[in-house]
């Protein structure tokens, strides 16, 4: 996969990191700011507080797109409506792996299709996986949220994934 890799300044960072991860799971990454790129098979879209600010009238029609969220910004319309990646814990090489996945076959947005009640949400957890809901009451993934702790009776750093609706969590050591 061609992937343009579309960011704002103050997402350079975790872009750097990601460009990075998506080249070891195989795709070629063609960095910049603005939305598209001749000859790329997807745009790879960080979805920030700075993106959601600078969005405006950006326009996506005829791109294949994968939304990537670095935080709980929510999408716009028609974004919303695509499989999107939530990097719960920073940028991991599952993460990018599946975010190849979906650029090679991420449909194009239809603005006649009707919106689906939860978009396909995949938030990645790092070493704890990757959930598309939670494995207990089935709530989207958005419902689940990290954390780090420290065990004190047994001297040891947990980190912890926590569904927001059902209480549901899976740890491993930090």
């Amino acid at each position: 996969m061609r992937a343009h890799l579309s960011y704002q300044p103050k997402d350079e960072r975790q872009a750097s990191s990601l460009a990075a991860a998506l080249a070891r799971a195989g795709a070629e990454v063609v960095p910049g700011a603005d939305i598209g790129a001749a000859g790329t098979d997807a745009v790879v879209l960080l979805w920030s507080y700075a993106a959601e600010a600078a969005w405006g009238a950006a326009r996506v029609e005829g791109e294949r797109v994968v939304p990537v969220r670095l935080d709980d910004t929510p999408l716009p319309p028609p974004l919303n409506r695509l499989p999107q990646v939530r990097l719960a814990v920073g940028v991991t090489d599952a993460a990018a792996a599946t975010i190849v996945r979906l650029g090679s076959t991420a449909a194009l947005p239809d603005e006649h299709v009707r919106e689906p009640e939860l978009p396909g949400v995949i938030s990645d957890f790092g070493p704890l996986g990757q959930y598309e809901t939670c494995p207990r009451c089935g709530v989207g993934s958005d419902r689940l949220r990290p954390y780090v702790t420290v065990d004190h009776r047994d001297d040891r750093a947990l980190r912890l994934v926590i569904c927001g609706s059902c209480g549901w969590q899976d740890y491993g050591d930090l």
